[in-house]
C-alpha cells in the first residue's frame, strides 16, 4: 500500500502522516509539500516516533513520486485566514486543485483520492469535473468530522460513552448540516430523542466547530481529521467495506445531481462500493434539501471555473 499526501508538511498533512504510520496502514508514505524543509522535519520526527512499532517507509517526494500510489490524500490549500467564507476558500483553492488533479491523472490515475481541502464538497466536485481519468467512485471528499462531533454531542446529551453511540451528520461539510436523528444508535439499538434534545443538539454541534475557530489559531482540526482519514484508509486497505459518511458526487441519489455532498457510503478497495440511501424523516430530508441548495450555489462557481479553464 503506497499512500501519497499532497500538503504533507502542514498541520493536517503531518497529523495524518503520523496516524497512518503509527497504525501501519502504509508500506510506503510519500509527503509532498511546497515547504520541503517542513515536510522533511515531519519525516524525521515520525520516522523516529514509530521505531520499534512499525516499519512504514516514509519519504519526501516530488510530483513524479505520485507514481503508482494506491491512495492520494489531498490536504493542500491556501493558509487558514480569519473571516474567509467557503466561497472565498473555493475561489482561492480551485487553481491549486486544477494543478493537483492534472498530476494525479498523469502519475496515478488508478488511485483513490481522499480530499480534505476545504470546502471539501465543492473541491471534490471540482476534481471530478477536471479529471479526465478518475471515476466518481474513487473521489472522496472528507467530512467525517461532522459525524464525529454529532456522535460526541449525542453521547454527552445521553450521558453515554462515545464508543456506545453511533450518529450520522450528512450534507455540506462544516456548513449547512443535516443531523440524521434517525441514525442515532446506543449499543447498536435505535433510540428516540426528545424534541428538546434535538433542538439542543442542533445548536451544540455547529457550536463545537465555531468555538474551535474562535480560538483564532488559524489551524484546522488536524488530529480529528487524521483520525477520521485513517479510518477511511483502513477500510480501503483491508477491503472491510465499512460504512462511512463522505462527500460523493451524486447522480440522482437522494434526488440530487451535479453536486458532491456528504452521504453514507460503503468503502472498500475500489473506493465507493455503493451509496446508501437512507429512509429519512420529512424534517431530515428538508434539512438535506437546504444543504443541497447551498452546495448547488457553489457548484455553479465550480462549473464556471472548469469551463473557463479547459
Amino acid at each position: 500500500m503506497k499512500i501519497a499526501i499532497i500538503g504533507g508538511g502542514g498541520t493536517l498533512g503531518s497529523c495524518t502522516a503520523y496516524t497512518l504510520a503509527l497504525k501501519g496502514l502504509a508500506d510506503e508514505l510519500v509527503l509532498l509539500d511546497i515547504n520541503r524543509q517542513l515536510a522533511m522535519a515531519h519525516l524525521m520526527d515520525i520516522t523516529t516516533a514509530i521505531v520499534g512499532t512499525q516499519t512504514t517507509r516514509i519519504r519526501v517526494g516530488n510530483d513524479e513520486d505520485l507514481n503508482q500510489s494506491d491512495i492520494v490524500i489531498v490536504v493542500a490549500g491556501i493558509p487558514h485566514q480569519p473571516g474567509l467564507s467557503h466561497l472565498d476558500m473555493l475561489r482561492a483553492n480551485l487553481p491549486l486543485m486544477r494543478d493537483t488533479i492534472r498530476k494525479i491523472d498523469t502519475y496515478c490515475p488508478e488511485a483513490i483520492v481522499i480530499t480534505a481541502t476545504n470546502p471539501a464538497d465543492s473541491i471534490n466536485l471540482a476534481l471530478s469535473l477536471m479529471s479526465t481519468k478518475i471515476a466518481r467512485t474513487k473521489l472522496l471528499g472528507y467530512d467525517l468530522n461532522d459525524s464525529l462531533r454529532f456522535q460526541q454531542a449525542v453521547a454527552k446529551e445521553l450521558a453515554k460513552k462515545s464508543t456506545e453511540v453511533e450518529a450520522l451528520a450528512l450534507g455540506e461539510h462544516a456548513g449547512v448540516l443535516a443531523l440524521i436523528f434517525s441514525s442515532v444508535r446506543v449499543n447498536k439499538r435505535p433510540i428516540a430523542l426528545s424534541d428538546e434534545a434535538k433542538e439542543r443538539l442542533k445548536l451544540d454541534v455547529p457550536q463545537m466547530l465555531k468555538s474551535y475557530v474562535e480560538l483564532g489559531i488559524n489551524r484546522t482540526a488536524g488530529w480529528t481529521s487524521a483520525s477520521g482519514i485513517s479510518q477511511m484508509v483502513e477500510s480501503i486497505a483491508t477491503d472491510s467495506r465499512g460504512v462511512f459518511p463522505c462527500s460523493a458526487v451524486l447522480e440522482g441519489e437522494y434526488g440530487y445531481k451535479g453536486i458532491s455532498m456528504g452521504v453514507p457510503v460503503i468503502l472498500g478497495k475500489q473506493g465507493i462500493g455503493r451509496i446508501i440511501e437512507l429512509d429519512l424523516s420529512q424534517d431530515e430530508k428538508k434539512d438535506l434539501d437546504r444543504s443541497a441548495g447551498s452546495l448547488e450555489t457553489k457548484a455553479r462557481l465550480v462549473r464556471e471555473f472548469v469551463h473557463e479553464n479547459r
